[in-house]
């Protein structure tokens, strides 16, 4: 099997990648036909891939999320390269491909990442908070271990949830020290809860989409959803803890035109929303930095309304 890179491509070459395609969609032309346009991962780099003549034999080997040899030809498109697939063929055991590495994953291997979270929850005095996250933890033990944080924009990957959730715990010390008025406990708990919606909202790790309750509801009313019925169980949803815990998953993305029911009327949920808006943002520029050499520009960065950045060339 004689494939290529993406890097090693060349505009109106006809290639052959083994590449994983994820998010898939299936779009219209002009003249009514169907046509599905992805991206395709080859391991190091990504590259907007489309079906044209989407078939449907094509229709039916079309699963997003794994690995295919994907035949095609290289064009270019508003500066950028493109790769117009015209068939595919899934990758699986018994083709010896290391599958392993077209899946992108945290930079903080599965173990380290639970130690990492349980060593916040065992600083969580207050027993209701703490009964709270014990609770949620547990029921979803596997998959916030498992499932990225978001579909596209930023954490995107296996583990991508549980290390952008440890992420906004390492940012919230330097505040939680500086700022002492701010509740530590209820910052730890609303950080390593605030996001405990997307494990309904999102279908999985591999392929990853919204589910029927995820586009539907959204992940902050889920979770919402969720702390108020584990509440339920305790015999604590009147508490003050909950109702700030509420109130942070309500807040967490700060602005109503964001989606936030409300915004945060509490000094833990704007820290929890600044703390959640910084590494978000910050996760998406590190993708684009990372695609370029110290002394370029990144690529137009979604999460900030398109802006390119410089990489100041400066040695360490």
């Amino acid at each position: 099997m004689t494939t290529k890179k993406i890097k090693e491509c060349q505009p109106l070459e006809e290639v052959s990648l083994l590449v994983r395609l994820s998010n898939v969609t299936i779009k219209k032309t002009n003249t009514d036909a169907d046509y599905a346009s992805m991206i395709a991962f080859d391991g190091q780099d990504k590259i907007e891939a489309k079906m044209w003549k989407f078939t449907p034999e094509l229709k039916e080997k079309l699963v997003s999320g794994e690995v295919y040899l994907a035949n095609g030809r290289m064009k270019e498109y508003q500066g950028k390269l493109q790769l117009n697939i015209s068939d595919i063929q899934k990758i699986d055991a018994s083709d010896e491909v290391d599958l392993s590495i077209f899946y992108e994953k945290a930079k903080i291997d599965q173990e380290q990442l639970i130690h990492y979270i349980n060593e916040y929850f065992q600083k969580i005095e207050n027993n209701i908070l703490k009964n709270m996250v014990s609770v949620l933890l547990k029921k979803h033990i596997h998959d916030f271990f498992e499932y990225p944080a978001a579909v596209t924009m930023h954490h995107n990957y296996y583990g991508g949830l549980s290390y952008h959730t440890y992420c906004m715990l390492k940012l919230s010390d330097a505040y939680i020290q500086l700022y002492p008025f701010v509740n530590k406990d209820l910052v730890y708990a609303g950080i390593i809860l605030h996001d405990i919606g997307k494990l309904v909202e999102l279908s999985g790790p591999k392929g990853t989409e919204y589910t029927k309750p995820g586009k539907l509801l959204g992940h902050i009313t889920l979770g919402s959803n969720e702390i108020y019925l584990t509440a339920k169980e305790l015999g604590a949803e009147t508490s003050e803890e909950v109702l700030n815990l509420l109130h942070i998953i309500a807040s967490h993305h700060g602005e109503l035109e964001c989606g936030s029911p409300k915004e945060p009327m509490t000094p833990e949920a704007m820290l929890i929303h600044f703390l959640d808006l910084t590494d978000s943002k910050m996760a998406a520029l590190e993708a684009e930095v990372e695609k370029v050499k110290k002394g370029e520009y990144t690529n137009p960065v979604a999460s900030f309304d398109r802006r390119i950045f410089y990489v100041p060339k400066i040695d360490e």
